[in-house]
């Protein structure tokens, strides 16, 4: 079998090319922060905001991190049995945990999903199943934090009116979900296998078909499917509380109801690829819903700042646990 190398040219303009979009993207999110810290939220009042931060309530967000990550490893273990894989759950932590330092310390969000990948593939010897895995697992995890968007704003119909960012994110959660709705439905299959055989586009069809084969298992296995999508929730959950701490923190005056509005807002906020991890973008999200509860946008800044710090001391955890595997 003969092996064709990439043109040197070739590898060299993607690297350039991941380069200048990692700039546009650092610019633009430096750029939003400096708008948002001329005109809104001054240096200043920022720092007279955490002055104020009550540590305790700080203190126990933080041990949230704890369950949060057994619960992720514990549903990622029980997604691999359908497939085939028994992957021990401590293994699966640790990959959590340097996941959690790449995609902290990486441009994007998704870095360590890649890491996850790559982990899971030494149990599953192959990276499209390992991915298929991790895309479920993240998959399940968006989708109920959509759920608890739109069944939270049925009972705060009258805050969702008031504020419409909140229903262009629904919106937004509803298209990106009809979208993966349609992917594993019958007529995508038909589609993608009438695609050429040959080819780049063959390889391209081959590949997505037998990703598709993959999450498509989970609906012949309902019983696992849905053990896993329990343990979504409880995550989730877990995530919400963790910023309902945070913010009494600060004694927002934010009902616990509410955060199962404005947090999964602002987690889908914070994924669209156009800056660093949300960097800018989440700033002015948290601006625009606190200001309905009459919140500064000093204080919702702040409010940001903390729940960066603590991600990225359990970023440095994983860094940690990386080093030490090495």
């Amino acid at each position: 079998m003969t092996v064709v190398e990439a043109p040197a040219g070739g590898t060299d303009r993607s690297r350039r090319k991941r380069r200048l979009l990692f700039v546009l993207k650092l610019v633009f999110s430096l750029s939003i922060l400096a708008v948002i810290i001329l005109t809104k939220a001054p240096l200043a009042e920022i720092g007279r905001v955490l002055s104020g931060v009550r540590l305790p309530w700080i203190l126990i967000a933080f041990a949230l991190n704890a369950v949060g990550l057994l619960a992720s490893a514990y549903r990622w273990q029980i997604l691999a049995r359908v497939q085939g894989d028994e992957i021990p759950l401590a293994f699966l932590a640790k990959s959590y945990l340097v996941g959690l330092f790449f995609s902290h310390f990486l441009p994007s969000s998704f870095g360590g999903d890649i890491v996850r990948i790559w982990d899971g593939s030494r149990y599953s010897r192959s990276l499209l199943k390992s991915s298929a895995i991790v895309a479920v697992e993240r998959g399940t995890g968006l989708a109920v934090l959509f759920f608890f968007a739109l069944v939270a704003s049925l009972f705060r119909v009258e805050m969702a009116r008031d504020i419409p960012f909140i229903w262009v994110s629904l919106a937004l959660g509803a298209g990106g979900l009809a979208l993966v709705a349609f992917f594993l439905l019958p007529v995508s299959g038909r589609w993608l296998s009438r695609l050429p055989a040959r080819g780049w586009l063959g390889r391209i069809r081959e590949k997505t078909l037998e990703f598709r084969s993959f999450v498509l298992q989970y609906a012949r296995r309902p019983g696992p499917f849905m053990l896993a999508t329990f343990w979504a929730f409880v995550l989730q959950v877990n995530v919400v509380i963790y910023y309902y701490l945070i913010g009494l923190a600060f004694g927002l005056p934010i009902p616990f109801l509410d955060y199962f509005i404005i947090i999964p807002i602002v987690l889908l906020v914070q994924i669209v690829p156009v800056t660093i991890n949300g960097l800018g973008l989440r700033e002015g999200a948290y601006i625009a819903l606190f200001a309905a509860y009459g919140t500064t946008a000093g204080t919702a800044v702040s409010f940001s700042i903390v729940d960066v710090a603590l991600r990225l001391v359990v970023g440095i955890i994983g860094g940690l646990v990386y080093m030490a595997r090495k």
